[in-house]
């Protein structure tokens, strides 16, 4: 049997060209997503592609579908969901964050230059700092610094992996613990 009639026997779901894409995203960005390439670690041909997608922009709004969903209900939901302590909801969107790093770099690298992939991050971001914000109101911040903060807390978080430590130091551990200690602090003179 030749690698060819391997490939026209092999059976790939539309998920599995999704979870693929999904990883050759996080890998190499937008860009990097190609067809020939998928086929080829799926082990299948290209006709298996255009079998679930009508061509390449129907598997990149699929891969926002996913990213969307995973990002705002899925890790949220698990992350979140199993403690009321709002201090250790926020270690865990921090430490969830440092967890999905590529994917969402990836993901707002593509958003720079496609309206679609924009509209996604903005949705994901939305919801996301909507719970950082009940976390900070639970904390017992006023609702407009628990908002400001919210949001400063989100873009230091992305510009974490956005912009590396010039020192070189790794994400996470005592820094995170520290930087999170310094959000919640209360200004001098409150």
């Amino acid at each position: 049997m030749t690698r060819e009639d391997t490939k026209s026997r092999t059976r790939v779901a539309r998920r599995d060209w999704i979870e693929a894409a999904y990883q050759e995203l996080a890998r190499a960005g937008e860009r990097g997503v190609g067809i020939n390439a998928l086929a080829a670690r799926l082990g299948v041909t290209k006709g298996s592609f255009y079998w679930h997608f009508k061509d390449r922009s129907a598997l990149m709004g699929a891969l926002l579908d996913r990213w969307a969903h995973e990002r705002t209900d899925e890790m949220l939901a698990l992350t979140l969901g199993s403690t009321p302590d709002p201090l250790e909801r926020l270690r865990r969107i921090q430490a969830l964050g440092r967890e999905v790093a590529p994917i969402d770099r990836a993901m707002r690298l593509w958003a720079q230059h496609s309206p679609e992939a924009d509209e996604a991050v903005r949705l994901a971001d939305r919801a996301l700092l909507g719970h950082i914000t009940r976390c900070l109101d639970g904390l017992g911040l006023a609702p407009g610094d628990a908002r400001l903060r919210a949001l400063l807390m989100l873009r230091a978080w992305v510009g974490g992996y956005l912009v590396p430590s010039p020192d070189g130091e790794a994400p996470g551990g005592d820094s995170s613990d520290r930087t999170l200690e310094i959000f919640l602090a209360k200004p001098a003179g409150s």
